[in-house]
């Protein structure tokens, strides 16, 4: 996402690419009338007043968007912690589903085996049936009447006895087999009809766990599309703005040729000192130097002037103040526009500490910001950066 510090930051790089202004003047604009100057300059800050205030109003809409898009991600999290919830449940199902059809089978098992034994018992009877009608019609009285003697009878009837109470035991286990049959087929129903709401069941959260899925796909395209219509509107507006803070630098540049002309302006030559003599000591060069952040060798665009807080700093010749806040690492800056070769910036100000405003004159000399820590600082010092033609070069040759 692009950032909101977008516009300054092309203002404060290196290169000071924004800041470009012809070396070359016509003519006519070296004659050009300051109140005419003046007029077309008030004009364009008033438009870019406007703009500005339409980025502001987009970058509420964007906050705004922001909250929303926190709720809407709050509640894509919930969703996700239900979708995990229901799946352990789904997981809890099958599981269940697998004990109740292991069960089914072992009571078919169960079922299938008494089926058989009552099929044994059945065929017992039936051999027995049989033999007796083999025989003829013989009761168990013409069995006792045929005794020899008294202990052939006893013996008879103990037999008869022993047949008796075989056939009872076996009448009686074909009665308790086919109530285990009875029994164990509507256990094996039950087991199905318990299977069926189960699968019944995981069916439902399934598509329960789909639909929320679905959901959180819209949600997460209806945001997608929302940002990125924002992001468009908003870079359109950062352009428009841009492109009238680069017809304000071209109207301060030209502001600067004509007061030059008329013989007020700043011509070149020396650069006094920011910070007066004896109040600074020189700690870091131009050129290559180890970071004190990251202790690699790094490129350094100016002077290090280390002073204590508060201590004042002076502009270092006459000229526009062009920018006057907080850039990406430099912290709190001012930068002055001395004419179209020379620019300086005055970096790591304290807070509170910028005492001018952009479209400032200042002349030699004028405080315009006291020495601080802000930005990308390791302690109280002023960064001082020369440029020409936008490109930084050693301040020390300007100084002396």
């Amino acid at each position: 996402m692009r950032k909101k510090k977008i516009l300054l930051s092309l203002l404060v790089t290196g290169l000071l690419g924004a800041a470009a202004v012809p070396a070359t003047v016509g003519l006519a604009a070296s004659k050009a009338s300051l109140d005419k100057i003046n007029r077309e300059l008030n004009e364009i800050k008033k438009k870019k007043k406007e703009q500005q205030n339409q980025v502001k109003a987009i970058e509420g809409q964007i906050s705004s968007l922001q909250r929303k898009q926190a709720d809407l991600e709050n509640e894509l999290m919930h969703i996700d912690l239900k979708r995990n919830e229901t799946q352990k449940k789904l997981d809890k199902l099958e599981k269940q589903m697998e004990e109740t059809k292991v069960k089914a089978a072992e009571a078919q098992d169960q079922l299938d085996e008494a089926k058989e034994r009552v099929a044994k018992r059945e065929a017992l009877l039936k051999t027995r049936v049989k033999s007796m009608y083999e025989r003829g019609n013989v009761s168990y009285l013409d069995v006792l009447l045929g005794a020899s003697d008294f202990g052939d009878f006893l013996t008879r009837m103990q037999g008869l006895k022993l047949i008796a109470e075989q056939d009872t035991r076996i009448l009686e286990d074909n009665i308790r087999d086919k109530e285990t049959i009875e029994k164990k087929k509507k256990e094996i129903d039950h087991q199905l009809a318990v299977y069926a709401d189960m699968y019944e069941e995981a069916e439902r959260l399934k598509a329960e766990l789909d639909k929320q899925y679905k959901r959180s796909v819209v949600v997460k395209a209806e945001l997608k599309k929302k940002e990125s219509e924002l992001h468009e509107i908003l870079e359109e507006e950062e352009q428009s703005l841009l492109s009238l803070m680069k017809q304000e630098e071209a109207k301060y540049a030209e502001r600067l040729r004509a007061m030059s002309a008329s013989g007020s302006g700043y011509k070149g030559g020396r650069l006094a000192l920011p910070i007066d003599d004896g109040l600074f000591r020189f700690t870091s060069g131009f050129g290559m130097r180890r970071d004190p952040f990251t202790g690699r060798s790094a490129g350094h665009n100016g002077v290090d002037m280390a002073a204590p807080k508060g201590t004042p700093i002076k502009a270092a010749a006459p000229g526009i103040v062009m920018f006057a806040g907080y850039a990406r690492g430099f912290g709190n800056t001012v930068m002055i526009k001395h004419n179209d070769e020379l620019t300086t910036l005055y970096g790591h100000i304290m807070e509170g500490g910028i005492l001018v405003s952009v479209g400032q004159r200042v002349e030699t000399g004028q405080v315009i910001a006291k020495v601080g820590s802000t930005g990308r600082s390791t302690g109280n010092h002023l960064h001082f950066t020369v440029y020409r033609n936008d490109v930084a070069v050693d301040p020390m040759p300007y100084l002396r």
